[in-house]
């Protein structure tokens, strides 16, 4: 074990880089040498990305890791998690979803976790989410690999539930939670991002799964859970302001399915808090923001209106990217050509826009609104009306107005047909799920004339 550990920093970073979060764990309590020499690592794994949820255990974690002189200038982002307690808990009906801890699951072979909370395989277990903890050297608690099979293991206690519930509900309405975050983003010294979602689940949520025998729920889909997202969205952007953390980053993705997704009325804020958000900082230049093409009820007139409204407070924005979840009962739903005349981003460079159905008309408007700034534009599921001619009046729409506009397609469609890109290779002819094009008007003329010339390979293909 000496002889591993006297290896080069740049070795040792490759061989723990292979370990899953138990071996890694497990070296590190082979002795105090190897604590210390895998320190590095130790940080760069878990602390580059903190997840947090609205419980003071999560809260104070974040603080003592914020004043820590090695974890804290380690943390890059901070993600907020959307993972609470329910006045009423159901321990038949609790369900939570992690879909980001499926992905990676997955990307590291193994065995992606349930959606149900009494699956032994639910919230990575590898415990690689319980290891993101201050751990001994953060005079913390737990850096140990404990599997969520055992936090699920104890009878639901009802009274630890409300406890905590009750708990939640006071550290929002008296501000501790504000200040809490406050606080550790005054803190972080190289903070870029802060990230709103329910893709992953905090160490807090395992932790206070074990306690009281019922993980807190991250699923959005209640009723319930509409003034908890607002109340988080006000915590954290009214953090953000009061803090002047130098963030570069702010990511509101929480609801990744449909029937989930955030609805542009909880994101306006009140007029008072409108006033304050003011005082964003200026180094806030990037925002994704993932929304529901469905509006709540009441508020239909409006969806533009609170949508505009809020991307409107970020007045130094660069990048947006813009993802418009279709509503299954009606997927023709074309909030661009309402979102078009309206939303105008004065410094807008970079536009994403995901998932949305549109037509060429409205997304030229969009382009044109923003052709002083605007240099690339990414497009991803996203559906065009009409057919073939449609993306081709828009290529020349560009060619003719905005040449050096770059322009990424990805797995999208015109009239109900899948645009590909063909690409020769020394086996023959392959197919691409995406293609790039621009910079150039001669780079146009060019994507043009092959939309003339092949056409369409096959009944459910356009090939460029």
């Amino acid at each position: 074990m000496v002889g591993l550990l006297r290896l080069p920093n740049e070795l040792l970073a490759i061989i723990f880089g292979g370990l899953d979060a138990q071996g890694f764990s497990a070296l590190r309590l082979t002795s105090k040498y190897a604590k210390l020499a895998t320190l590095p690592a130790f940080i760069s794994r878990y602390f580059q990305t903190r997840y947090i949820m609205l419980s003071r255990l999560s809260l104070e974690n974040l603080v003592e890791i914020a004043r820590h002189p090695d974890f804290g200038p380690a943390v890059k982002t901070l993600e907020l998690c959307t993972d609470h307690f329910v006045e009423f808990p159901n321990s038949y009906f609790h369900t939570a979803r992690h879909e980001g801890d499926i992905l990676l699951a997955i990307e590291e072979g193994r065995c992606p976790p349930a959606a149900l909370v009494d699956s032994i395989d639910d919230a990575h277990s590898s415990g690689e989410e319980e290891d993101q903890s201050p751990g001994e050297e953060g005079r913390g608690t737990d850096e140990g690999s404990v599997s969520s099979q055992d936090s699920h293991e104890a009878p639901f206690d009802k009274v630890a539930y409300i406890s905590l519930w009750e708990e939640q509900e006071h550290i929002i309405m008296s501000g501790l939670a504000q200040a809490y975050i406050t606080q550790a983003l005054i803190s972080l010294p190289n903070i870029e991002a802060v990230v709103i979602s329910n893709m992953h689940r905090p160490w807090g949520a395992l932790a206070h799964g074990r306690q009281t025998g019922l993980p807190p729920t991250n699923a959005l889909n209640d009723y319930e859970v509409v003034p908890f997202l607002g109340q988080v969205l006000r915590i954290t952007l009214t953090a953000i302001a009061t803090s002047s953390a130098a963030l570069s980053n702010l990511s509101i993705t929480a609801g990744v399915l449909s029937v989930e997704a955030i609805t542009p009325d909880i994101l306006r804020p009140s007029e008072s808090h409108f006033q304050y958000y003011k005082n964003l900082p200026p180094s806030l230049t990037e925002l994704t923001l993932s929304v529901s093409a469905e509006a709540t009820r009441g508020a239909e007139d409006r969806w533009v209106d609170d949508l505009s409204a809020f991307i409107g407070m970020f007045r130094q924005l660069t990048q947006l990217d813009l993802v418009i979840t279709p509503v299954y009962s009606s997927l023709r739903v074309d909030r661009l050509k309402q979102l078009a005349p309206k939303l105008q981003i004065p410094n807008l460079q970079c536009l994403g826009l995901y998932r949305a159905y549109c037509s060429v008309q409205d997304l030229g408007a969009f382009i044109v609104r923003h052709k002083a700034t605007l240099q690339s534009v990414t497009l991803v599921r996203v559906g065009v009306s009409g057919g073939i001619g449609h993306w081709r009046s828009l290529f020349a729409f560009i060619r003719n107005h905005l040449p050096r506009l770059e322009l990424s397609i990805k797995l999208c469609t015109a009239g109900g047909l899948v645009l590909l890109c063909r690409a020769e290779h020394q086996n023959g002819e392959e197919f691409e799920d995406s293609f790039d094009v621009g910079g150039s008007y001669e780079a146009w003329t060019t994507a043009i004339e092959l939309i003339d010339t092949r056409g369409m390979h096959c009944k459910d293909r356009l090939t460029i």
